[in-house]
Parts: C-alpha cells; sequence; structure tokens
C-alpha cells in the first residue's frame, strides 16, 4: 500500500512566488474523503517553553479523486519566512484527511540589503556611557544641591550620633528610655538618607537643555495612515530641538535602527524552597541587524545656541526599508495586513535617538514601532515609481478547483 505524501515546491510566475503543493492520497484508504488544506506562517522562539504564534494563510478543502493533487498557492508579498538570533518564522502546509494528517515547511525567503548593517551590536545600541559625576552634580541648580548637600550631610551626622549614643550604652547602661531614643535617632538618619538617594537619582538624567521628540504629525492610532512611509524625510529639528543649558563639548548625536524579534516564554517561579512553584509568562525582545542612520560629533555646542544651528541635517529612513526585515505576517495579524502591530510576536522596527557626551549621562529616545508603516516595505522607492505602482500588495487570489 503506498503512503500519502506531501511535497512542496517554491516557484517564480511572473514574477510573483508560487508554492506547488503536490499532494498524493492514499486513494485506497481515502478516495471519495474530504481533505482540508491549511497554510499557516508560525512565530516560534529558540526556548523549550515558548509562547508561539500563528496566522492562517488559507484554509480549503477539495475532494480526494485522483492520484495526484496539484494546488498552487500565489504567495503574497508581504509572506516571507526568517531564521534570527531568538525567532523563526515558519512557512507550514498542513493536509487532513480523514485519520491522517500530513505536514511540511517550506522557505519562502526575502532578499534585504546589507550595505548599512554594522557588525557592532553592542557599540550601536548599548554604547559605554562615560560620565563625570562632578560635571553632572553642577548641572544641578543651586537650590537642589543645597537640598541634597542637607539631606546627604543631616543623615549622615543622626547615623553617627546614633553610633556614638549606642557606643555609651553599651559601655554605660541607662535604661529603656535611652535605648528608644538612639533607635529613633538612627531611624530619622535612615530616611534622610533614603530621601538623600531617592533625589540624588535624578542626577543621573540631568537637563542639558535640548530634548527629543515625536513628530506631530504622526500618530499611533491603529487605523491611521500618518505613519513613517518609504521615501519620507525629516530634518533632524523635527526629533531634536531646544537650547543648550549648558557648554557642551563633544556632543554627539546619533539614530540608530534595527529588527525587533519578539516573543514570550513561560517559565517557573518560586517563592520558597516549599513553594510549589507558579508558570508564569516572559516577554523577551531581541535587537538585530543595527544600522547607524545619522551620526554627527560637534565640539562645542555653547551655552545658549539652539542645537538646530549644529544638528540640521536631513534625516533619510530609506535604509531602514532596504536593509531590514519588514514586520511579518505574524506581526501584522494576518494576510490583510494591520498597521497596529502586535507587540508580542514577530518581527518589527527598531528605532533610537541617541545623545551621547563624553562626560555628561547620555540621553536617549526609543521610537515605538507603531509609528512606521509596515507595508511601506513592499512598496518601491518614491524616487523610481509613480503614485500608481505605490499600491500595498492585493490579497492572494483565490484557490484554484482542484
Amino acid at each position: 500500500m503506498e503512503k500519502a505524501s506531501l511535497e512542496i515546491e517554491m516557484v517564480t510566475v511572473d514574477e510573483r512566488r508560487v508554492a506547488m503543493i503536490r499532494f498524493r492520497p492514499d486513494l485506497k484508504m481515502h478516495k471519495g474523503e474530504t481533505a482540508e488544506l491549511k497554510l499557516t506562517l508560525r512565530c516560534k522562539a529558540d526556548h523549550p517553553s515558548a509562547v508561539n504564534k500563528r496566522v492562517v494563510l488559507l484554509s480549503k478543502s477539495f475532494k480526494v479523486s485522483k492520484p495526484l493533487h496539484t494546488l498552487r498557492y500565489k504567495c503574497p508579498r508581504t509572506l516571507f519566512t526568517y531564521e534570527g538570533n531568538w525567532i523563526i518564522l515558519v512557512a507550514r502546509a498542513t493536509i487532513v484527511v480523514g485519520s491522517s494528517r500530513l505536514l511540511k515547511d517550506f522557505q519562502v525567503p526575502l532578499d534585504v540589503g546589507n550595505i548599512h548593517v554594522s557588525e557592532d551590536l553592542a557599540g550601536t545600541f548599548t554604547p559605554e556611557d562615560k560620565f563625570s559625576l562632578y560635571q553632572n552634580l553642577m548641572l544641578l541648580r543651586a537650590d537642589t544641591k543645597q537640598a541634597l548637600f542637607l539631606l546627604w550631610g543631616g543623615g549622615l551626622a543622626l547615623l553617627y550620633l546614633a553610633e556614638r549614643l549606642l557606643r555609651e550604652i553599651i559601655l554605660n547602661p541607662s535604661g529603656d528610655l535611652a535605648t528608644l531614643f538612639v533607635a529613633l535617632v538612627a531611624i530619622a538618619g535612615a530616611v534622610l538618607l533614603y530621601i538623600a538617594w531617592e533625589r540624588t537619582k535624578d542626577l543621573f538624567s540631568p537637563d542639558v537643555g535640548p530634548y527629543f521628540r515625536v513628530p506631530d504629525g504622526l500618530s499611533l492610532r491603529r487605523k491611521s495612515k500618518r505613519k513613517i512611509g518609504r521615501g519620507m524625510r525629516f530634518q533632524l529639528s523635527d526629533w531634536f530641538s531646544g537650547r543648550a543649558e549648558t557648554d557642551l563639548h563633544g556632543a554627539r548625536l546619533r539614530v540608530v535602527a534595527g529588527n525587533i524579534e519578539s516573543c514570550p516564554y513561560r517559565t517557573m517561579e518560586y517563592k520558597s524552597e516549599e513553594d510549589e512553584g507558579e508558570l508564569v509568562r516572559k516577554e523577551k525582545t531581541v535587537i538585530t541587524r543595527p544600522i547607524v542612520l545619522y551620526d554627527k560629533t560637534v565640539e562645542r555646542l555653547p551655552l545658549g545656541a539652539p542645537v538646530e544651528e549644529a544638528f540640521d541635517e536631513v534625516l533619510d529612513f530609506e535604509p531602514m526599508f532596504t536593509d531590514l526585515y519588514p514586520p511579518d505576517l505574524v506581526a501584522m495579524k494576518g494576510v490583510e495586513g494591520n498597521l497596529s502591530l502586535d507587540p508580542s510576536h514577530g518581527l518589527a522596527y527598531y528605532l533610537e535617538f541617541q545623545l551621547l557626551h563624553p562626560s555628561l549621562v547620555d540621553q536617549k529616545l526609543e521610537v515605538d514601532p507603531g509609528y512606521f508603516d509596515p507595508l511601506s516595505f513592499f512598496k518601491e522607492s518614491a524616487t523610481v515609481v509613480d503614485e500608481e505602482r505605490e499600491q500595498p500588495p492585493p490579497s492572494p487570489p483565490p484557490f484554484p478547483d482542484v
């Protein structure tokens, strides 16, 4: 008895990718029965307890009637498979007929550029932050520095006093009242030091004047068309503006981008050795394919100078659409495409603005990937095609009769 088999071959017809699905059924067992074909794209993480996700590309029923059924599926332009550092995207065909079930994974590769991709992943996204505690302290207002001095000084003084009194009590016991007084002094000192530490945290994010912002014309709304698309140009002043509140020597402005791979996983957490444990879900993202869109260092930005005078160039996002993978169909929640991406699964864009300084604390702005149009990747560059060709890719045609 010949076993049923399922084979898939990728071919190109009129510049469109077509999956040739060849199904050889066991006619003795299943002739005349209804077969169910389902094509899916699956997002899987490199973890034994990953919370994987899939989207259905096509679901079709047909009667088993001949030794070979050949089915053709025209892949939408937005469909591609991927193998990254944390997730893989795999396309799968499943045919169920009677009690038999056949599975076959297949690849739909997508060619992306590598001209702008950097090999320095850590240096691009997590540059070493060198800073001077003294210079950051000098940026604080006079009243803030005075308050911090009083809090730290008062707290340390009270703890020192409590320590001296405690020694005296140990050497010359003088009753419970003295012990209570020493405890109150120690508690007061600890409270002042705690307040001082909480306020000192502000020291590590000083306001040097210039600030990052998202341009007013962009929207995170699900159905909004005001997204960053291919061919759009921005001035750096649209994202970064303000006046320097101190002399900035060696200020460096960088704009970096990459892909975000997202997929959650489950793990056991235990509150104690006797605890039976609880299975909890953890979100995880990994940034890959680093690209530097802009990088400029200014020797000196004087006090009161607007940053627009030093950083006045045009910011071009085109390398993101040529050298990064676009959001996949799992992130876009299906073949029809969705401008509101799923933040937990699949691929998305990563964009970050960085103000780096050799002695001050670096400042950063991470831009929500929801500001990007996920369908723009599949459009031709606006500089070489007209508007009629820049329409969203059509949905796949109906499945042919078999």
